[in-house]
């Protein structure tokens, strides 16, 4: 008789034998328990087979990544349609295919270092050159004094050599232009963040980038609801619900992913450039064809539409991203 004081052996005989589930003890027949759903794989085994199911079933390389990825880029507006029709178990599932290409995306924009912003370093050839300060940028040094006392001393350093730096360049203006207002100590919190961030920001503009960089993938993600918002607004009264619109927005910011990504790994110049650039632009009439297949209205009404909705979700999205380069350091 087995013995009941060891129920990790009396899970791994069952799963051997294939009788029970080891999870919740009812009997299972197929490759899945119908009482909690857990699978039958066993992964106390060799860490490389275990690795290898890991990646599969995460991204779920298989043959519904290739059917998702015909319609995807070949059909476009095709696979929401598939979605709104419910047809879902052959095709990968909308956020995890997001997932699997914006990681992509990110991994190679991160290698190509394409947001790297160069040091700015401007500087006056001659004295007609020279930049002068005028009006709030004007500062005297007793009042630049007071103000550098004020500033925590980590930002003191940079404040002060931002401030030997030649008159006309364009960092030491944007500093005068915040001493010649108020000090530290006169602002708010909210204005001393930005003050503090603007000096970060100043004193090494590559910042922009890599701040850029690091809050893009989330800002896209968060900004997919705003994206299904907008087209609710143009595609009212079609009976379809926000979740529909929400997909849509994912598998078209999945084939932007995708073309970036491509355009990113080939050469730049001759032939291969022009091919390139290509994934760049085909961007937009993917955009309008897919509106155009999936919500049904005729090309001159998709078009205009398609206008509008880019420029609003540039107006709402832009602020966005600017002030995610100033609220994380």
């Amino acid at each position: 008789m087995m013995s009941e004081s060891n129920p990790d052996r009396i899970a791994a005989d069952s799963t051997a034998d294939g009788g029970f589930c080891p999870n919740c003890g009812r009997e299972r027949t197929e490759d899945f328990c119908p009482q909690c759903g857990q699978n039958d794989r066993d992964y106390a085994r060799a860490i490389g087979s275990v690795a290898g199911e890991f990646v599969r079933e995460t991204f779920e390389v298989d043959s519904r990544l290739i059917r998702t990825l015909k319609l995807l880029l070949f059909k476009p507006g095709r696979l929401t349609i598939e979605f709104s029709r419910n047809r879902r178990a052959s095709y990968m599932s909308p956020v995890r295919l997001y997932i699997f290409a914006s990681f992509l995306f990110f991994l190679v924009l991160s290698l190509s270092g394409t947001l790297d912003s160069p040091e700015i370093t401007l500087r006056a050839s001659s004295d007609q050159e020279l930049v002068e300060s005028q009006g709030p940028a004007d500062a005297s040094g007793e009042r630049v004094e007071a103000f550098m006392a004020e500033l925590p001393e980590e930002y003191r350093g940079k404040a002060r050599e931002l401030l030997d730096r030649p008159d006309g360049d364009p960092m030491k203006e944007g500093l005068l232009g915040f001493v010649a207002t108020e000090t530290p100590a006169e602002m708010n919190p909210i204005e001393r963040f930005f003050l503090f961030t603007a000096i970060d920001l100043f004193h090494n503009p590559s910042l922009i980038g890599e701040r850029i960089l690091g809050n893009l993938p989330i800002a896209m993600f968060f900004l997919l609801p705003l994206y299904a918002l907008i087209l609710a607004a143009f595609y009212s009264g079609r009976g379809r619900f926000l979740v529909e619109h929400l997909v849509f927005a994912i598998h078209v910011q999945t084939f932007v992913f995708i073309a970036y990504t491509v355009s990113l790994l080939l050469p730049r110049g001759g032939p291969i450039g022009l091919i390139s650039l290509g994934f760049l632009l085909v961007q937009y009439p993917y955009f309008v064809i897919a509106l155009r297949r999936y919500y049904g209205d005729g090309w001159i009404k998709t078009v205009a539409k398609s206008i509008g909705m880019l420029v609003l979700y540039s107006v709402v999205s832009g602020p966005a991203f600017l002030v995610s380069v100033f609220v994380t350091g």
